[in-house]
């Protein structure tokens, strides 16, 4: 099947960190000579566990999927599939749904489609499935997270810090929720189970209302991951996307300092990211967003995480940016709104 959509760079960091973490080169010589050569590789490989007739629809999904920024792979993966040898046979494997690539048209009449979340996060799921069992193995928990949200908000004309834009983050969440239990439940029917008890997992997805008819399913023929949506921090995978926000985060701000880590030193380079460089492309964005990480006051960030936990798997534990420390108070609430959302 014919592969042939162009995945273009609108950022120099993006290419760098391409450049310096994921491109596949060897003693031999370069190999992944465009983007598109790093998508198709690591869609191949993960599409050859499939039956023969299957392989080639979804290499054709996977690569649609990354050449499109909406669904990137773990980090072992994109430098390693097709490569070589699979490493990644303990740890987590991660996969992030990049919030901004789901914003469409572009303009005033920009929406999200939960749908279209939905069905990426299924297609992750079974993405990181392919990876386990290219590599023979069961043993890593699936992460399926988010980046890419601040962005999403910024070109949604959606304040990072309000209750619309905590409902968006809300609506994606609870749409990758959904996704990944269902791909669950179809692969526990393909593939089998998991052995592990499953009965916390259809507690929750009860608690969610992810669906009468699929938590029926998942309760007769159980499920092929019990813990799959944890938001964690993928900064390399961030900036491969073309520069948007790190999981939930906030924007960095105008003009941000990005250091990109390579073998023979480092570089720094600066880039106002994803949204705003989208908006100014479109004549839609002349000056610097207000709702930066130097501008928030930090219970926004809490609150972020709040509107979002409830769709999680697992605690959002990775570390919160501060320009400021926060004060005893800030700290109290910051417990409350925790203890709120589980």
């Amino acid at each position: 099947m014919r592969m042939s959509r162009v995945s273009p760079f609108i950022d120099t960091v993006a290419v760098e960190a391409w450049d310096a973490w994921f491109r596949w080169r060897d003693r031999t010589g370069l190999h992944d000579v465009s983007i598109e050569d790093t998508w198709r590789r690591v869609a191949k490989a993960l599409a050859s566990v499939e039956s023969p007739r299957e392989a080639p629809v979804r290499e054709s999904r996977f690569f649609e999927a990354f050449a499109t920024w909406q669904l990137l792979p773990d980090e072992r993966l994109l430098a390693g599939a097709g490569a070589a040898r699979p490493s990644w046979a303990s740890g987590m494997l991660a996969a992030s749904l990049n919030a901004a690539a789901f914003v469409s048209p572009p303009g005033a009449r920009a929406r999200i489609n939960h749908a279209a979340v939905a069905d990426c996060a299924a297609l992750a799921v079974r993405m990181l499935d392919n990876a386990l069992l290219l590599a023979n193995t069961t043993a890593p928990r699936l992460h399926i997270g988010i980046i890419g949200m601040a962005d999403a908000l910024l070109l949604l004309g959606l304040g990072y810090d309000s209750g619309a834009g905590r409902d968006e983050a809300d609506a994606f969440a609870r749409a990758l929720c959904a996704g990944c239990f269902r791909a669950s439940v179809e692969l526990a029917h393909e593939r089998g189970a998991s052995p592990s008890d499953t009965r916390e997992a259809l507690l929750r997805a009860r608690r969610r209302d992810i669906g009468i008819g699929l938590v029926r399913d998942a309760g007769q023929s159980g499920l092929r991951h019990v813990s799959m949506t944890a938001v964690t921090s993928q900064p390399r995978l961030a900036l491969l996307a073309n520069v948007v926000s790190n999981a939930l985060d906030p924007l960095r701000g105008e003009d941000h300092r990005w250091r990109i880590d390579t073998p023979d030193g480092a570089r720094e380079m600066h880039s106002p990211g994803y949204a705003l460089n989208m908006l100014r492309a479109d004549g839609r964005g002349t000056s610097a967003p207000s709702d930066t990480l130097a501008t928030l006051p930090w219970m926004a960030q809490i609150s972020m995480r709040a509107a979002v936990q409830p769709w999680m798997d697992l605690p959002i534990a990775y570390p919160v940016h501060c320009t400021t420390m926060p004060d005893s108070r800030q700290h109290q609430e910051a417990g409350r709104i925790a203890a709120m959302h589980g």
